[in-house]
Order: C-alpha cells, then structure tokens, then sequence
C-alpha cells in the first residue's frame, strides 16, 4: 500500500489513514481541547526474556462497520457508556494552591507477586501523603489483588492515576466473573471510581495530567525481523493470545483492537476545559509505547519478535495532538510495558518509564537504583518537570550510539537461546 512521506516518516501510516487521521484532529482543534501551546501457551515472554506466572463510527474506525444490527450497535454503545460514564465520574479540578506539588512514576507492579505486593506495603505512608502517584498499567490479572493494590496505594499518596496494561485485561479466573476483556476493562474502571482513582484526566496543583487507554497492533513494527533463526511468533510466545477474550469483530489477527480502544479516549479528551496559557503543563501517560524507538532494536531483545505487541500508531497521533507535532520544554509522555527503564526526548516530547518488574529482574533493574522508585519526575518547589534524563541503561546506549535495523547479528546474550535454522530444525525456543 502506498505510504505518506513527512516529518515523521517512520510513524508512515497508510494514506486513507492518514487523511482520517488528519481530518479526526482538525475537527477536535476546531473545540479547543487541551491546547496547552498557543491555543509459550501458559507463560508469557516479556522484554527481557521473562515470563509470567502462570495461574464512534466516524472517525478513524472504519472496522465498527462490522458490526451488523441494532444488537451490535447497542452492545458498541452501552459498553463504551459504561466505561466512559464511570471515567467521567472521576475527574476533578484541583486549585494550584496545594503546597509542594510532587508527581512520581511507576509501571509494571504485578503485585500478583507477593514479593511486589511487600515492596508496595513497604512504601512511606508519609512521604507521599500529599503528592501523586501516575500508575501506567500490568497491576495484576486478580481483580481481588487490584483491589488491595489499590486500596494499599491509596493509604500512601492522596491521588493516584491508573491506565490498564495488558496482564490487567487478562480473563482467565473464573471468580472474577468476566466474559471478555472489555467487561474486564469495564470492572477495573468501576473499582477504580469507587476508590477515588483517577481514569480521566484531572488537573492536579496546576497540573494537566491526561491518561490514555491504548492496545498494541503488529503493525507498529516497521523495522526488520531477524532472520534464520527458530524465533517464536508472537500468538505463540505471549499469553495476550489466549489470555485476553474479545468480542468479534475484534481480532488479534489487525489492528482493529488498537483502534477500538483509542476511541475510548475521545469522551475523556473532549470533556477537558480549554487552556490558554502557553506554558501549562501537561503530562500524559499510556501503558504502551507511542514510538518504536522507545524499544531496544531486535537483535538486542531476548524476544526478538517482541516489537510486534508494544506499541500503537494511533496512540502516538493522540500525543501529538495533546502536546503538540512539535512538543515543548514542559511536553511529557509517560509509559510502561516493556520493563526498561526509559528517559529521552524525540521530535520535541520527553519520554519516561521507571517499571518495577518481575522481583527476578530486580537484579539487572535498567534504573540505577531500586530505591528511586516510585520515580519523582515532577516538583513545584524545584521548577517543575524535573531536568533529566534519569538513569536507565537503554535510552543511554541510544544517547551514544544509532539504531541498526538491518543489522542481524543477535546481541551475545541473546544467541544462546535461539538455534540457527541452518543447524537445528525450526521448533521450540519458547
């Protein structure tokens, strides 16, 4: 299919895209909202080669078109209703005038490890009594857990942010009484209301802080696959595959689930007040990966393919359009997903996740020291967006040295695993 040249030619969607995308964008300009500038089968493998425990019509969605019926479009409406409704329940406009101000960080807490869970128990209930904490999704796949998650976090800071990650939309326990992953999602947005977590964007001590639901499409990875190798696919290396349940149309098989649940944003996004003054600032924050370029390159991975199942295309236009195709000093995305510690800025935006991982990759943590976590990226008393970057290993090494897609020589700590096809049949390696 034909590709669009620009500024951002490796975020190339194609040309129909393109234009819906354009045309989507201008329209919601056009209301002023939030311009802030000048108007294996029972595992699954993550980032570092680790797995889990087992136990609107018209806009960009062209795929809504599947549903067939008034049945199909009462089921696309309530469902979205009920997720937004509770969503909107949540936001509030704090005044500026709250003392010091501080914002900390974190993702990937899977508390479903007990080890996780201490670590959290363990935290201040002092130190962050009056400050906020951003959550960027994978609490756990135990509705139950989520609860005493996030009712433990709640006794530790006064406000807390939450976007689900992929383990968080897992259907797999029969006592958590869910059909599908949209249902599930639905559960984890009301529980959330009920404990005063915050779905929906909010202003906090003069501070925009704007989350936003995403899903990953195998098409956001644009760059080469390594070759000659018994590299695993995705649908049978990430438990996402079977343990996440969609309704039909939705398919793992395009993107049309990554459109479906960015289309959840737009109630949220359009209800937000417009902003006059330049120098607002705004933090926004995902589960997933706006850019590829926040992903070490594949022979560096110990899941090669792993690229594949990060990041959206759609989710990337969305922040774009909060902070702007240029970005600022104060533009600011945060996210999770990958377990890698992250801190650089592209085109314009700072990017940042501090992830608490699995306990087992405690010892090679990407960030310089565990007890920077929960990470404090903003401050009132000390100018706001705190200066960066923070230590993580992996956006240092892209600070020094160019991205080679093409380059398909494994890192040594990734060869041992994979067999060449020249030398072993193809099979295994999960």
């Amino acid at each position: 299919m034909v590709q669009r040249e620009s500024r951002y030619s490796s975020y190339c969607l194609p040309e129909t895209k393109v234009r819906l995308l354009g045309e989507f964008f201008r329209a919601q300009r056009s209301h002023k909202w939030l311009l802030c500038r000048v108007s294996p089968s029972a595992s699954c493998i993550n980032s570092s080669g680790e797995r889990a425990p087992t136990l609107k019509r018209d806009r960009v969605s062209v795929f809504n078109d599947k549903f067939t019926g008034p049945q199909g479009a009462h089921r696309r409406a309530t469902r979205r209703d009920r997720i937004r409704c509770r969503a909107r329940s949540d936001a509030h406009d704090e005044p500026s005038g709250r003392g010091n101000n501080k914002i900390f960080l974190i993702s990937d807490v899977h508390t479903d490890h007990e080890e996780n869970l201490d670590w959290i128990r363990g935290l201040s209930s002092v130190d962050f009594s009056q400050h906020t904490l951003i959550l960027a999704g994978d609490v756990t796949d135990n509705l139950e857990i989520f609860e005493s998650t996030m009712t433990l976090l709640k006794r530790k800071f006064r406000d807390i942010f939450f976007v689900p990650g992929n383990h968080d939309l897992w259907c797999r326990r029969k006592e958590d009484n869910v059909t599908d992953s949209l249902t599930k999602l639905e559960k984890l947005t009301e529980t959330c209301s009920s404990l005063g977590v915050l779905t929906s964007p909010a202003n906090i001590g003069g501070v925009w802080i704007v989350p936003l639901l995403s899903w990953y499409h195998e098409s956001f990875d644009r760059e080469r696959d390594i070759e000659g190798y018994n590299i695993p696919p995705v649908h049978k290396a990430c438990t996402d595959f079977s343990a996440c349940k969609w309704p039909t149309p939705l398919s793992t098989s395009d993107d049309s689930i990554a459109r479906y649940i960015d289309e959840l944003n737009d109630e949220n996004l359009r209800g937000l007040p417009a902003r006059e003054q330049a120098d607002c600032q705004v933090i926004s924050f995902s589960h997933f990966l706006p850019r590829f370029e926040l992903c070490p390159e594949k022979r560096m991975l110990l899941y090669p393919n792993l690229p594949k199942m990060v990041g959206s295309d759609w989710l990337e236009a969305r922040v774009r359009q909060i902070h702007g195709e240029m970005g600022s000093a104060t533009s600011c995305h945060l996210f999770g997903h990958t377990h890698f510690a992250w801190d650089t800025t592209l085109d314009g935006i700072r990017y940042i996740q501090a992830p608490l991982a699995y306990p087992r990759e405690r010892a090679r943590k990407q960030i310089s020291a565990e007890n920077e976590l929960p990470l404090c990226i903003y401050d009132s008393e000390r100018g706001g967006l705190l200066p960066g970057p923070f230590p993580a290993r992996w956006s240092e090494y892209y600070r020094l040295h160019k991205r080679e897609p093409d380059n398909q020589q494994l890192a040594p700590w990734v060869e041992p695993h994979y067999h060449h096809q020249s030398d072993t049949p193809a099979g295994g390696g999960s």
